[in-house]
């Protein structure tokens, strides 16, 4: 029998020193990584930053009384080099103080990512994501309740990212009050693809919750309510098919669970062809389903976009044009680079082929390595142990990898955290799981069903 799947018994001690501050500072960070545009559009830019600043400095402080030795020895190596890139990128950067910037922002992003693998277990993490998504989405239902009754129309940022007295276009609303319409809500995030984004990930966490037992029955009904309403109307196709990776993820892992190695291997042989198959079938009929699902066929100029940023690869394949995780709008050469519909974009819309244009063909190699060994370690985690409370880092990380081929949100904020504290906290010895069951997920979630 694999080590991993050793009975294992974790005690944990809530009546530690300084336990209450640690989920005080993660679930602040978490809010504000999660609900970025939110916290910007209520305090402004320069408010989020200093918000920010107070929360890195709260976690360092909090880091350190950690068991942070050992868990910065867990910190992948392509990792590591990915951020030690970022800075050296700085020097031949075609914005060199602005790359410089933006890498010690992605390190301070790391810091917290590495921060919850140390200063928490996989349960008290799924427990601080589920309540803070709830908070969000929540919030987001009344938001829009209250811009569809109360306002009865669009709502603008009290501290507006654009120039005159109203905004040049819908997208800069906070949000259009669309509750009751037939177009797309944006939530308290402000942004419909970000509430989607959300919504995807609370619908994992909040079926694991109960899976795992640590939530009542009442609490994932009220969690549902929202979740499922503010997926739906934030009408998402790239989060459709994120739902269906997932979907065949959970099918897959907790069917192999317990199988011989030649079992398993033949169903992960299946489950690739048809996702090969699937993605083909996208591919060659993509005109008739995207307008099935309402989008145009170049999904809502990704199409231009993605030719546009290969063209700046071309220039610099090899060194990258410098690391500024979303492009920076006042350098070359992202100043008015992609503006559609009177809407700028600043990101490729693509995470791969943002690393690629930002830090050259050894950056895209080092993300490609890093997702690649994360993903194999959660798969492993998730296949081998019984308890349904270590399904949820496979399925969000399939998610989240599966949408950002058509965004680029696991650069930043939240998303890199996720990447950050899954990469680093699946390195764990297997001391640290919770017991193996005497039964498989399988029959546990089929008991579960029945009650």
């Amino acid at each position: 029998m694999d080590a991993i799947t050793s009975s294992i018994r974790v005690m944990v001690d809530r009546s530690t020193a300084g336990y209450r501050t640690r989920f005080a500072i993660a679930y602040s960070a978490l809010f504000v990584l999660m609900g970025g545009d939110a916290v910007r559009y209520a305090i402004g830019w320069a408010g989020w930053a200093v918000v920010l600043g107070l929360l890195f400095i709260a976690t360092v402080i909090s880091f350190f009384r950690s068991n942070w030795r050992e868990t910065v020895k867990r910190i992948p190596w392509p990792l590591s080099s990915l951020l030690g890139l970022m800075l050296i990128g700085s020097l031949w950067s075609n914005y060199a103080l602005v790359s410089a910037g933006a890498a010690v922002v992605q390190i301070a992003t790391t810091t917290f990512g590495v921060y919850l693998a140390a200063a928490f277990d996989w349960r008290e993490i799924l427990r601080l994501f589920g309540n803070t998504l709830r908070a969000i989405l929540y919030a987001s239902v009344l938001f829009e309740l209250f811009a569809a009754l109360v306002v009865r129309g669009p709502i603008e940022p009290f501290f507006p990212n654009y120039d005159g007295d109203h905004p040049p276009a819908v997208a800069f609303y906070w949000t259009q009050g669309n509750l009751f319409t037939d177009e797309r809500i944006q939530g308290i995030v402000g942004n419909s693809n970000m509430l989607a984004y959300m919504s995807m990930i609370a619908v994992v966490v909040f079926a694991i919750e109960r899976a795992a037992n640590t939530t009542s029955r009442l609490t994932t009904i009220l969690s549902f309510s929202a979740t499922i309403p503010m997926l739906l109307l934030s009408r998402s196709a790239s989060i459709g098919f994120a739902l269906a990776a997932m979907a065949a993820a959970a099918i897959v892992s907790i069917a192999a669970e317990g199988k011989e190695r030649d079992v398993r291997h033949r169903y992960y042989r299946i489950a690739w062809a048809v996702i090969g198959l699937g993605a083909l079938l996208v591919l060659t009929y993509r005109a008739q389903i995207f307008s099935l699902i309402g989008k145009s066929p170049d999904m809502t100029g990704r199409t231009k976009i993605w030719r546009i940023v290969l063209d700046l690869i071309d220039h610099r394949p090899l060194q990258g044009w410098g690391w500024s995780s979303y492009w920076v709008p006042w350098v070359e050469p992202y100043d008015g680079l992609v503006v559609i519909n009177n809407v700028p974009y600043f990101q490729a819309h693509n995470a791969f082929l943002d690393v690629w244009l930002q830090l050259g063909i050894i950056g895209l190699g080092l993300f490609l390595l890093l997702v690649g060994l994360t993903f194999v370690r959660v798969w492993r985690l998730a296949v081998r142990h019984t308890n349904p409370l270590y399904l949820w880092p496979i399925l969000v990380f399939v998610g989240i990898v599966t949408q950002n081929l058509t965004e680029s949100r696991i650069l930043v904020e939240i998303g890199w955290v996720i990447l950050v504290l899954f990469s680093v906290k699946v390195c764990e010895p297997v001391e640290n799981l919770e017991p193996i069951g005497s039964t498989v997920k399988l029959s546990r979630l089929k008991r579960m069903a029945r009650r």
